[in-house]
């Protein structure tokens, strides 16, 4: 059968497990290792690594680029 995943809510409820366990009736799975910390994300910090102060130059580079179109908006 397949495994099923139960979380005891008192100390008695994990009793009773242990119990059932004893008649072989269900046996108790020790969890699996912790899961590894999800990877950093891949472009996180890509901008600090191109100049000193790369926020202040992206946000002179969006001016520039965003004043280049004349708006008749």
């Amino acid at each position: 059968m397949a495994p099923v995943l139960i979380e005891p809510l008192s100390e008695k409820a994990y009793e009773l497990l242990q119990q059932l366990e004893a008649l072989n009736i269900l046996r108790v799975v020790k969890p699996a290792a912790e899961a590894t910390p999800p990877a950093p994300r891949k472009w996180a910090g890509a901008l600090a690594a191109i100049s000193t102060t790369p926020a202040e130059e992206w946000d002179k580079h969006l001016h520039e680029i965003r004043n280049e179109w004349e708006r008749d908006i």
